[in-house]
């Protein structure tokens, strides 16, 4: 996968890093939220508090999450998180249109 500013992949990031955002995720969703009690795996980081975590379910599924870093669970919608079909369909209606927006 290509990665286009403001997006860099969890590698970049350093292992500590990559648990601490998938540890914060974990801290925010309740019960009803849409990644509640599924296995994600971070895969990068946007701008600020966005984060793209695969969806561990054998779906392919990513979802494009905005972490608060509150240090309790939040209410419902938050996170905020929408979920793509896959890494294409993310790049393609999330990645590509940040990028431009960031180069401009």
């Amino acid at each position: 996968m290509e990665w286009l500013e403001p997006w860099c992949s969890v590698m970049q990031m350093g292992e500590q890093i990559a648990q601490s955002w998938q540890r914060q995720l974990q801290i925010e969703v309740l019960p009803g939220h849409s990644l509640f009690g599924k296995p994600v795996k971070l895969l990068a980081r946007g701008n600020g508090d966005d984060a793209l975590f695969e969806i561990l379910d054998g779906s392919g599924r990513v979802a494009n999450v905005h972490l608060t870093w509150s240090k309790s669970q939040e209410r419902l919608p938050w996170p905020r998180t929408d979920i793509y079909s896959g890494l294409q369909d993310w790049g393609e209606r999330v990645m590509v249109p940040e990028h431009q927006e960031w180069v401009n």
